[in-house]
């Protein structure tokens, strides 16, 4: 589409030029040729309006002049050819119509047919500064066309690969529970009825979070409940949660399912491989503009752990720099036969609610 016709303020701009355009002229004519003014004022406001109209329609041949469909030596041949043939125009239409008007002024036909070869110069520039315009403006509007698409393309990519990361969640818990809910429902089918709803409960929010990327903190605790009361059917009093929460962390907002990998790494490398009980303990507070969470659990140094992929923690790591383009926001420590997980969120400040169902 024009940028001229199709933009109020590129057509004003045009029109403003225009007129400069005549106003010049016509000061030429006037005070240096000794034109009279109404011979001044129409030979500069025709030449200036057909110059200035076929300018405005000199940008559907530039669109189709690019570098992108022709080679450069084709596109200056192809200039040169079209603004011959409309400076042409230009100058002949303007003197057909000046002539006619003025058939009798024999000064100032002789000076229109003097000054062609001036006035042809002079559209050969005014050409090639509103091709120059044209080309930039072009230029420009593709270069802000290729920013957007760079940045949809950055957001599908960044939401497509966060959506892997939180497929890689670890399932294993799923299928280790429908195996403990088929012991169950011989010789405890309470148990096991429990055990199901709390599985199903927590599959569904595991899918409606999906929606959204951030969640109050207080809903992802209480879906890790769902998830560490299902766990605690499996293994009893092996295992303990413990919690030090402050009252203002529950409602800030975190990346959903953000913590399920770290509990899924405490059950599985310390519940799962040790004899005693294990105490999971989850601690938050903020801290200068950061929501500082931690968890951690003991962990018995006697049994050999099976070594993983680090999936988990890593998947965190990644999920962190999607969402907060850092990657100091987590840390892992291991002593004292403690192994501990540290998050930092930066704390920003959203309006609105989070409700859950």
């Amino acid at each position: 589409m024009n940028p001229i016709i199709t933009n109020k303020k590129n057509l004003i701009f045009y029109v403003v030029c225009g007129a400069f355009i005549a106003v010049l002229h016509f000061l030429i004519l006037f005070y240096y040729y000794k034109f009279s003014p109404v011979i001044s004022v129409c030979d500069s406001l025709i030449y200036t309006f057909i110059l200035c109209s076929f300018g405005i329609g000199i940008w559907y041949i530039m669109r189709y002049l690019t570098t992108e469909t022709q080679h450069v030596y084709r596109i200056i041949l192809d200039h040169l050819v079209t603004g011959a043939f409309i400076i042409f125009f230009w100058l002949f239409g303007g003197y057909i119509i000046l002539s006619s008007i003025f058939i009798n002024e024999t000064n100032y036909i002789l000076f229109l047919d003097n000054s062609l070869t001036l006035r042809f110069v002079y559209g050969i520039l005014i050409y090639a500064v509103i091709i120059l315009i044209y080309y930039l403006i072009n230029y420009y509007k593709n270069y802000q066309e290729k920013l957007i698409e760079e940045a949809e393309l950055k957001q599908s990519v960044k939401e497509a690969e966060l959506n892997l990361l939180k497929s890689q969640i670890n399932p294993h818990f799923l299928f280790n529970s429908l195996n403990s809910i088929n012991s169950l429902i011989v010789f405890e089918p309470e148990k096991a009825r429990e055990m199901v709803l709390e599985l199903s409960d927590f599959l569904r929010y595991t899918i409606r979070t999906d929606e959204n990327e951030q969640v109050q903190l207080k809903y992802e605790l209480k879906n890790i409940h769902r998830y560490l009361n299902i766990e605690k059917i499996r293994f009893g009093s092996r295992l303990e949660i413990k919690e030090n929460l402050e009252k203002d962390c529950l409602d800030v907002k975190i990346p959903n399912m953000i913590l399920q990998p770290i509990f899924e790494n405490a059950i599985k490398h310390g519940v799962n491989e040790s004899t005693e009980t294990v105490k999971i303990r989850i601690k938050c507070y903020s801290d200068n503009n950061y929501l500082n969470i931690s968890i951690g659990n003991n962990f018995s140094p006697d049994t050999v752990s099976r070594k993983g992929k680090g999936i988990g923690l890593e998947n965190i790591r990644r999920r962190l720099m999607l969402h907060y383009k850092r990657n100091d926001l987590m840390k892992v420590e291991k002593r004292n036969n403690i192994f501990e997980v540290i998050i930092n969120i930066p704390i920003i400040k959203v309006s609105g609610q989070q409700t859950e169902d």
